[in-house]
């Protein structure tokens, strides 16, 4: 009989870091976009961390504290970055929608998304930033994504988190006046 804890990946939280053994379930997760190959352990974002201990796919342990509850880890995460929670909204609303989905570029080029089916295969075809509604963003930053989207060819979405934490998206183009 398979316990559990077979079925989940075991990873342990050590200092700012995530990381499992390369088995046969940390594998199996890696192929699905969970996580990358590093110095022959398997290392996950704390977004990524947080999103499978919440789905019940992945127990965290601590050293001195044991297993760490989802709670646990968002206070964590929350005490380094405090815009985890919008993050970790966006993110799990992706995958939700079957999207893999990764680390992007700094704190605004937030993540990189894949078409469905065609992560591995692919690069990533969309850049999200995420932002808390009712929050400014100029129109100079806006052009500034979008240039970085562009060179890296790649299609920018702002993903706007209301107070409910429903996630809108917004496709982001450039529009050229001149032939109007």
């Amino acid at each position: 009989m398979s316990t559990e804890a077979e079925k989940t990946i075991q990873a342990v939280l050590s200092g700012d870091e995530i990381l499992a053994e390369p088995d046969e379930v940390s594998l199996k997760y890696l192929g699905k976009g969970y996580g990358i190959r590093e110095d022959k352990k398997v290392k996950y974002s704390p977004i990524e961390a947080l999103y499978l201990t919440e789905i019940g796919k992945m127990e965290i342990f601590d050293g001195s504290e044991g297993k760490l509850s989802f709670q646990e880890l968002l206070r964590r995460f929350q005490q380094r970055d405090p815009n985890i929670w919008r993050d970790y909204v966006v993110y799990r609303d992706l995958r939700k929608r079957r999207y893999v989905v990764k680390e992007g570029f700094g704190k605004e080029l937030r993540f990189r998304v894949f078409e469905r089916g065609k992560y591995g295969k692919e690069p990533a075809k969309y850049l999200v930033v995420p932002i808390f509604e009712g929050r400014d963003v100029t129109i100079k930053k806006l052009e500034e994504w979008m240039a970085i989207s562009r060179k890296m060819r790649k299609e920018l979405v702002i993903a706007v988190v209301d107070r409910r934490n429903e996630v809108i998206y917004y496709k982001a183009s450039l529009v050229d006046l001149r032939n109007v």
